[in-house]
């Protein structure tokens, strides 16, 4: 793995930022039960676990082989770091709490497993993720490279930008093979269904939202749009399940959305967008999407309320930018886009004419 000093203080930056936020979270839920030699060392376990699933385990060629190699090792991760946890809770802990040492089998309890599956789980899947964003990056890299070198000079700007997107889809369709996350998460799911119900379904509302990630699309990058309705559910249980149910949303759809087909993950980037800026614990100004499904017209509003702590970081803008790619190049003049805030509230209106199966 090779680090410059700028992209080390940029890790270090976002796990400071990271960890103080779920202390936060912890001070605010129970603060008497916080014990932060704890969690310090549970911190140690899980970015150990981060980097070991995205610089080692996380396979650099997309074969069955790597993937087979990659699962097993994972197995592998989840049970050193069960075994590291129930050390520390055994032998050091006490030490520092000048408490007696606990019997294993006080420590080891289903509670204490499923606790400890979720966390390993959760870093695991983060772990990933970052190695798919570094894999995404330098294909980027070489993406743009390419336009530069070969197709700048000598195809005009329609074909560059066909080109260009069937490159890019080709790429994703290409980063995983499903059957390993699929085989993984059920293996998952099979291990913790016992010991907790409620983390074993939001396991398989995972796989699911990864299954609609993954599925094939039809040549011109449409899905169902009941397929991305379901993924927008999903989106919004899991993170109601993050944050104990308090988050405040009003979820509507009107109309029949079978036979419709639309661009995937277009109205997910949108409400994405508004978990990720506004202020949903609000339960006076709630979070609203409402999507009017009609023969003629399918329009989508999602209004949302400000997160005045969030906007000290300001967005890049750069998921509303590929959306209005999207729009620009698939539904080209038949659509209808349109943003309107202040400094309270953030609104976004969007009206498209869907094709029919």
């Amino acid at each position: 793995m090779k680090f410059n000093r700028k992209l080390i203080i940029t890790h270090i930056t976002i796990w400071v930022i990271y960890i103080v936020y779920e202390i936060s979270i912890l001070l605010i839920i129970n603060p008497n039960e916080i014990k932060f030699d704890q969690i310090l060392f549970s911190f140690v376990l899980n970015i150990l676990v981060f980097y070991t699933v995205s610089e080692y385990i996380f396979p650099k060629k997309n074969s069955f082989s790597f993937w087979g190699i990659a699962f097993f090792k994972l197995i592998l991760v989840v049970n050193i770091y069960l075994l590291g946890s129930g050390f520390l809770s055994i032998y050091i802990y006490p030490i520092i709490e000048n408490i007696s040492k606990p019997q294993f089998t006080s420590v080891f309890t289903n509670m204490f497993i499923a606790e400890r599956l979720w966390r390993v789980v959760y870093f695991i899947g983060l772990g990933t993720g970052f190695g798919f964003a570094k894999r995404a990056v330098l294909t980027e890299r070489k993406l743009r490279m390419v336009e530069e070198q070969h197709f700048q000079k000598t195809l005009d700007e329609k074909e560059l930008k066909r080109i260009i997107a069937d490159t890019q889809l080709a790429f994703i369709k290409s980063q995983v093979n499903p059957h390993f996350l699929y085989n993984t998460l059920n293996f998952f799911y099979s291990n913790i269904y016992p010991l907790s119900k409620p983390l074993a379904k939001s396991l398989l509302i995972l796989s699911d939202m990864m299954r609609y990630a993954l599925k094939n699309q039809e040549n011109n990058g449409l899905v169902e749009l009941k397929l991305e309705l379901e993924h927008i559910q999903n989106y919004i249980y899991l993170n109601q399940l993050r944050f104990n149910s308090k988050l405040q949303i009003i979820y509507q759809v009107t109309g029949d959305p079978d036979q419709k087909r639309i661009v995937s993950f277009l109205l997910i980037t949108l409400v994405e967008n508004a978990f990720k800026y506004g202020d949903l614990t609000d339960e006076l100004n709630p979070m609203v999407i409402r999507i009017d499904i009609r023969m003629d017209e399918t329009s989508i509003l999602i209004r949302n309320k400000k997160n005045l702590l969030g906007h000290k970081f300001e967005s890049s803008g750069n998921g509303l930018k590929l959306l209005k790619g999207q729009l620009n190049i698939i539904y080209k003049r038949n659509y209808y886009f349109h943003v309107e805030e202040d400094n309270v509230n953030y609104e976004c209106h969007l009206k498209l004419n869907l094709d029919n199966d």
